[in-house]
């Protein structure tokens, strides 16, 4: 993960930057601790700082080649014409976009690219400037415009309160000197919700944003197997008065929720094995002198629920045995509590459910990280330095959760009643999967609350599914990538991977999710079937919890809605 940081003054004679802001300086740095380099040319100033995975060297940012200054943060996992083992992604970005002559080629080459990323890029010729999130908006890029300059980069300034997080739409185009017409090559057709988030746009920045050729990647568009599903958890379950262990063996006997199972099993896999494999052979602490270690460079954020744990057994299966893989679980002192206890309910469900890996996967050397965060540090933290990060997302939920996150990928906290800080490097997430099989008790409403027959019971959850998985970039995405990174960790999300989300997109919402199971056994039906099928018990069953409710972090008298008191 890097920062990334763009600045165009609104005349030439400007010296004005907000680089020069220490704050801002700092959370750059932050994101990307193992290199930087700051460019400052007539046409602006363009920095960036490298956390560095793939290659064999460094590569330094921004690059600079004959025709264009490039600006890039994520990971190219697959390309149609490269093997990116021996050589940083972001070189041999640049070496593509530096061929591309014409906005054609630059769409024609986008569409192929997949991973989660967002970029700059300067045509020093033309003067043009592209910028861009891909099209889920995996990774934050924010956009700051007013009377002195424009600025694009990974995490607020907080000298401009024209600042919002760029929607995912497409690649947006502006020449430098013009900077009040944009125009957007969108990924996809544009629909009424995405049109409004152009509207806000030229509201906030007083623009213009025209649309021209249709990006369109192939996996957005084309059908997404030749198979077709027809199995329905509603027909399947209706008549089975049986308990649920009896009922999931059941349904595991079914050939054709077998052959889905086996179809997404594939995806995932190749999804987690990208996405744990692709970095250095170096921990943190011994990256500098470039030792290859047996310490982690990988850990995974475990309340000890479903997500976690499905990405726990996947992610050994794809790490040398002899490595170690940090699972970090936090929690925090209760709210106007008499007694301090670390006991909250994700920490007494992930030491269950680590009990349960061990068994499975009993080569592995687990270390079970407890981060107990005090509600004096909690304030602290979060009204100097986590409201930075946080901004400009800004409510008392943003608060809870993105606080949770950074405390948690820290990794700082007791092995064994032992010290301990994570070595690792990537920090494997579960966002997503809530989204994509129904995991939010709003789906299972959306279900018992509507008056209709069942198949308009089973519509309007597939509405409420569609709604939250079009939303998810700008609820959570860019605001998790931004604390998280902040770091020195690069968070990597294995169920929004663009294959694993084209195939569960496919699937009907009853083939996802079926809320005729007892308690909260049919949300995310799918994925328990699956994890099932892994060998997981525990964590099977086990109830849907929030990170903010089961860490403890959240006030419950306060309102997720309302506006944060430090985030402003």
């Amino acid at each position: 993960m890097c920062g990334i940081f763009c600045c165009i003054p609104a005349w030439k004679e400007s010296n004005h930057c907000c680089l020069g802001n220490e704050v801002l300086y700092t959370v750059l740095r932050n994101r990307g601790p193992d290199a930087e380099k700051i460019l400052k040319i007539s046409d602006g100033t363009f920095a960036g700082f490298v956390l560095w995975h793939q290659g064999t060297e460094i590569c330094f940012q921004p690059i600079v080649l004959d025709n264009i200054i490039l600006l890039f943060n994520g990971d190219i996992f697959k390309t149609n014409s490269k093997d990116l083992k021996n050589e940083s992604d972001s070189d041999w970005l640049s070496t593509q976009l530096e061929n591309c002559q014409s906005d054609k080629l630059l769409i024609n080459f986008f569409k192929v690219l997949e991973g989660p990323f967002s970029m700059i890029m300067y045509n020093k010729c033309s003067k043009d400037l592209y910028f861009a999130r891909d099209s889920m908006g995996r990774n934050s890029l924010i956009v700051e415009k007013n009377e002195e300059h424009l600025c694009i980069l990974s995490v607020a300034s907080l000298s401009n309160k024209n600042a919002i997080e760029l929607p995912p739409l497409g690649i947006f185009k502006l020449n430098i000197e013009d900077s009040d017409n944009w125009t957007l090559f969108p990924w996809v057709s544009l629909d009424r919700d995405q049109n409004d988030y152009i509207r806000v746009m030229e509201g906030t920045f007083n623009i213009n944003i025209k649309c021209q050729y249709i990006i369109e990647s192939p996996w957005l568009h084309s059908p997404a197997f030749a198979k077709e599903f027809s199995f329905n958890f509603y027909d399947l379950v209706k008549n089975l008065d049986v308990p649920v262990q009896e009922l999931f063996s059941t349904l595991l006997k079914n050939d054709e929720v077998v052959g889905a199972l086996d179809m997404f099993s594939a995806l995932l896999n190749e999804s987690v094995k990208s996405r744990v494999q692709t970095t250095t052979g170096y921990c943190r602490n011994c990256i500098s002198n470039r030792e290859f270690c047996n310490h982690s460079k990988v850990a995974i954020l475990y309340s000890g629920g479903i997500d976690c744990s499905v990405l726990a057994v996947l992610t050994d299966k794809y790490i040398d045995k002899s490595d170690s893989i940090d699972l970090i679980n936090v929690a925090f002192e209760a709210i106007n509590s008499s007694e301090q206890t670390w006991d909250v309910p994700d920490r007494l469900s992930a030491r269950s459910s680590y009990e349960e890996l061990k068994l499975l996967c009993p080569r592995r050397k687990w270390n079970f990280i407890e981060v107990n965060v005090t509600r004096k540090e909690l304030l602290d933290k979060l009204s100097t330095h986590l409201k930075h990060l946080i901004y400009p997302l800004n409510t008392i939920l943003d608060e809870s959760i993105g606080s949770a996150f950074w405390f948690a990928a820290q990794g700082k906290g007791y092995v064994d009643q032992r010290e301990w800080t994570s070595t690792a490097r990537v920090v494997i997430l579960g966002s997503g999967a809530d989204e994509l099989f129904g995991g939010y008790m709003r789906h299972k409403k959306a279900y018992t609350q509507c008056q209709g027959d069942d198949a308009a019971k089973q519509l309007n959850v597939h509405k409420e599914m569609e709604r939250d998985w079009k939303r998810i970039f700008s609820r959570n995405l860019a605001r998790d990538d931004r604390v998280i990174s902040d770091t020195g960790k690069t968070p990597r999300s294995p169920f929004i991977e663009e294959h694993v989300v084209q195939f569960v997109r496919s699937l009907k919402s009853s083939q996802r999710c079926c809320f005729l199971v007892s308690g909260d056994n049919g949300s995310k039906l799918f994925l328990r079937l699956y994890a099932q099928h892994l060998g997981l018990t525990f964590s099977t069953f086990l109830r849907k919890r929030a990170i903010q409710f089961g860490s403890k972090i959240a006030n419950k008298n306060q309102k997720a809605t309302d506006t944060s008191a430090y985030i402003k």
